[in-house]
């Protein structure tokens, strides 16, 4: 009797095991380029010392929700999409010059997240994927101020259901024309470097 409760026991662990090892994750993993060795270092841009606070105001917490097998899968991003961004905007300015702190900045540099997300709509034979990313970049100096929006958006099509891998391709494309446009923009550290003190 004993023996035959060890072996109910050890079934209902292992199918427990086997039932979470097939569940797909909810969590889409990013890993955003560095800049190249062709973004220019300027050593004028050493004056400059900014500041880099990156905000979430996005409408919903999840970058995307899609139904699997009649249940609602709602993803989420590694890391947060704040620190994603804030990674992301520190590469750039240091590659373009910039020194970085959060105590004796001359000039503050605010990033207000305020879309990543991937709409999916299914079909029976086919699904679409929208995916968005909207910037809204900030800079505060003493002698003034600027803002700019940047963003990327993208249509990805294919047959049958839709899964994570199709929608991570999505948004990883979509990401990966945002960092492109930072990383070649220099509107934003033409700002920086005027209305610094």
């Amino acid at each position: 009797m004993k023996m035959m409760k060890i072996l109910s026991l050890a079934a209902v662990i292992s199918s427990l095991f086997l039932a979470a090892c097939t569940a797909p994750s909810n969590t889409l993993t990013f890993n955003p380029t560095a800049p190249t060795a062709s973004t220019a270092f300027n050593t004028g841009n050493q004056k400059a010392i900014v500041s880099v606070v990156t905000k979430d105001e996005r409408r919903q917490a999840e970058i995307s929700a899609y139904t699997h097998e009649g249940q609602l899968h709602k993803l989420s991003s590694s890391p947060d999409v704040t620190a994603l961004f804030q990674q992301i905007i520190q590469q750039d300015l240091n590659a373009k010059g910039f020194r970085l702190s959060n105590t004796q900045a001359n000039t503050n540099l605010l990033v207000t997240v305020k879309e990543f997300y991937a709409k999916v709509d299914e079909g029976t034979i086919r699904h679409k994927i929208t995916s968005r990313i909207q910037l809204e970049i900030h800079v505060q100096g003493a002698k003034g101020n600027y803002t700019k929006n940047m963003g990327s958006s993208r249509v990805d099509e294919g047959a049958l259901g839709v899964n994570n891998q199709d929608i991570q391709k999505s948004l990883d494309a979509t990401l990966k024309e945002v960092v492109k446009a930072l990383y070649n923009d220099q509107e934003i550290a033409n700002a920086i470097r005027q209305y610094a003190n």
